[in-house]
């Protein structure tokens, strides 16, 4: 009998504490921006962050309930699942020290073997990505404060990299002949400044830690307004694995050399050792939603 006198004491409790709960589906459009960028380090160099946005649409599933307080009160409380579909914008710029790279092994018009052994300086790339950004995030709110967390997969859209200004100086050594080609400009040797270069980048998923939070207004009785701050960063290596040589010589048209981003090349053909370890996705600024309760 005692146990039951309590069940039902904490029931009644319960009842009083908890005045209703409803499902409650909710709309939202959304605009973010701040730092935005791909981190990663640089092993001949360094890298900078750079800024960048993330907007799109958003969906809220949650209960809400009208709880009780000590004071005589009553708390809105809100505990939901958050989803959506957005563009997520990252850019970030790699600056690289005076550093001599190794393309082994090709040959020229004659069939002769050589290495191309090539100088770089004053070389600074920018890379420009943007992901196509799907969030699945808890989402609870104690009006006017909300808080979100959870999960992030980015699906990349488009990654794009340039350099302006790089002087590259490129040598051919013959190792059979033991002897080396440094002037030849027609054959793509020689001193060549003011080069640009640009191309896209190949990268992968990135899964993302998200974290928001902020406060909210109702702006009338199907409308409110949200205000915060956003944390995404990567937990995975967006660059794939598979290197590439640095420079792309063509011996059809030496002189138009190009070359490859940092993020995917080799600094040598041994591949022992590469311009950047890893590239993770990272996302810090101030996001406004708008949203809308059918």
């Amino acid at each position: 009998m005692k146990k039951l006198i309590i069940t039902v004491a904490l029931f009644i409790f319960m009842s009083g504490m908890y005045l209703s709960a409803q499902a409650e589906h909710e709309f939202s459009v959304y605009a973010g921006g701040g730092l935005s960028s791909l981190r990663y380090q640089l092993s001949e160099g360094s890298g900078s962050n750079g800024g960048g946005g993330d907007f799109g649409v958003g969906y809220t599933f949650s209960l809400s309930r009208n709880r009780a307080v000590e004071t005589g009160t009553i708390s809105h409380e809100y505990w939901g699942i958050y989803t959506g579909l957005g563009v997520g914008v990252y850019n970030a710029k790699a600056k690289l020290n005076d550093v001599k790279t190794v393309t082994a092994n090709l040959r020229n018009s004659y069939d002769a073997r050589f290495n191309l052994e090539t100088k770089l300086t004053n070389y600074n790339e920018t890379q420009s990505v943007m992901f196509l950004t799907i969030p699945v995030m808890a989402h609870f709110q104690m009006a006017p404060f909300y808080v979100m967390g959870g999960i992030k997969a980015g699906i990349p859209l488009s990654g794009k990299y340039k350099s302006k200004d790089a002087t590259l100086t490129n040598e051919a050594y013959f190792p059979d002949f033991d002897n080396y080609m440094k002037t030849q400009t027609f054959l793509g040797y020689g001193s060549f400044k003011g080069k640009d270069f640009d191309g896209e980048l190949d990268l992968g998923l990135s899964m993302m830690l998200a974290l928001e939070t902020g406060m909210s207004w109702r702006l009338n009785g199907n409308l409110s307004l949200y205000s915060g701050l956003y944390f995404d960063y990567g937990l995975n290596n967006i660059a794939k694995s598979d290197g590439k040589k640095f420079i792309n010589y063509v011996v059809s048209d030496a002189e138009n050399f190009t070359t490859n981003s940092v993020l995917h090349s080799y600094v040598n053909d041994r591949q022992s050792t590469t311009f950047t370890d890893k590239v993770n996705t990272m996302a810090l600024g101030i996001k406004v939603r708008l949203a809308f309760k059918p």
